[in-house]
């Protein structure tokens, strides 16, 4: 009869405490609903950062009330990711509104939580989506930098882009233009990336990397023949303007530079077809042509062709042509017609 009474009054003890129990965790998935819709609210009024928060108790009060809790910690955990995107996008904002490197630090540092956070709860389109971004990012923090002229960091962060991804084609044309500016020794260096980064549009469709690549290493290779002209290093000269019109053959000017250069050698052939395309090529107005008709008439000259030359000076004289080109018409050739 006492063992009796004794398992009746532990029964009655255990339905009791199951009974609290089942009330606390009745109230625990409450405040956890309570505190979900509050994330809710923070969001949608762009408290992004308490909704974060509020969110992350969620889920710990969720994974407390176990089976109970199963269904607001799935909704909680679907939440997180888009709402740390909702934050990143909010500092990307701040960046655009004010390129500083705090900004777009803060905004990188966001997008890599919010690939952690989607990550961890199986949110892999997101993830995946604020990972490229974060390497977007970074290439535009490199360019905050080299505007700043800190071309080292800005080095620095080119790689770690391509370390990302190697098929960015845009950080390999950046890390050309960085290279550049930070040394004039660095030609070759810089002309390698443009190379790489035309390699790499190429194989990944950017035919606007294509193009700017190409006309980047075309430019700098005329500035640095027309600089070897001017220091009498005319074989020089031309073996980079020669460079240059591997990268663009129609290039009205490389092909102007490259006349000027062979008339300095008296290769009056090769200053007359390269005089040729230029003005085949050439878009330009007067002024432009001028220039290139004074190459064409000096290589005439040299042929001894007085008639080609007279005919080519009077279409040079024109703006700062106009003096030399009528000098030459008037003094040197004799022409009939020393007007133009």
């Amino acid at each position: 009869m006492k063992f009796l009474k004794l398992s009746l009054t532990t029964v009655i003890v255990s339905i009791l405490l199951l009974g609290l129990n089942m009330q606390a965790n009745a109230q625990s998935k409450r405040a956890a609903i309570k505190s979900y819709n509050k994330a809710l609210d923070l969001s949608k009024s762009g408290e992004y950062e308490q909704a974060i928060n509020v969110l992350t108790q969620v889920v710990v009060q969720a994974e407390e009330l176990g089976e109970e809790g199963k269904d607001i910690l799935k909704r909680s955990q679907q939440k997180l990711p888009q709402v740390h995107y909702q934050l990143a996008i909010e500092k990307y904002k701040a960046f655009k509104n004010n390129k500083n490197l705090e900004n777009i630090d803060a905004a990188i540092e966001e997008f890599r939580n919010t690939k952690d956070v989607a990550e961890e709860y199986g949110d892999d389109k997101r993830a995946q989506k604020a990972n490229g971004i974060v390497t977007q990012l970074m290439y535009s923090k490199s360019l905050v930098q080299f505007n700043q002229s800190n071309h080292e960091q800005a080095l620095a962060t080119l790689n770690q882009v391509i370390e990302r991804n190697a098929n960015y084609a845009k950080a390999y044309y950046q890390k050309g233009i960085v290279i550049k500016n930070m040394d004039s020794k660095n030609l070759e260096k810089a002309i390698t990336q443009f190379d790489k980064a035309i390699e790499v549009a190429e194989e990944t469709g950017d035919n606007q990397i294509v193009t700017k690549a190409r006309k980047s290493a075309r430019d700098e290779l005329v500035y640095r023949g027309v600089k070897a002209t001017e220091n009498k290093k005319v074989d020089r000269a031309l073996e980079l303007l020669q460079r240059a019109l591997t990268y663009d053959s129609s290039s009205a000017k490389t092909h102007y530079r490259l006349a000027e250069a062979y008339n300095k050698t008296q290769d009056w052939q090769k200053a007359l077809d390269h005089a040729q395309k230029g003005l085949e090529n050439e878009s330009g107005g007067k002024t432009e042509k001028a220039r290139i008709y004074f190459e064409l008439a000096t290589a005439y000259q040299g042929m001894g062709d007085k008639e080609n030359a007279c005919t080519a000076f009077g279409n040079a004289a024109y703006g700062s042509f106009k003096s030399p080109a009528e000098h030459a018409m008037e003094y040197d050739l004799k022409c009939e017609n020393t007007t133009n």
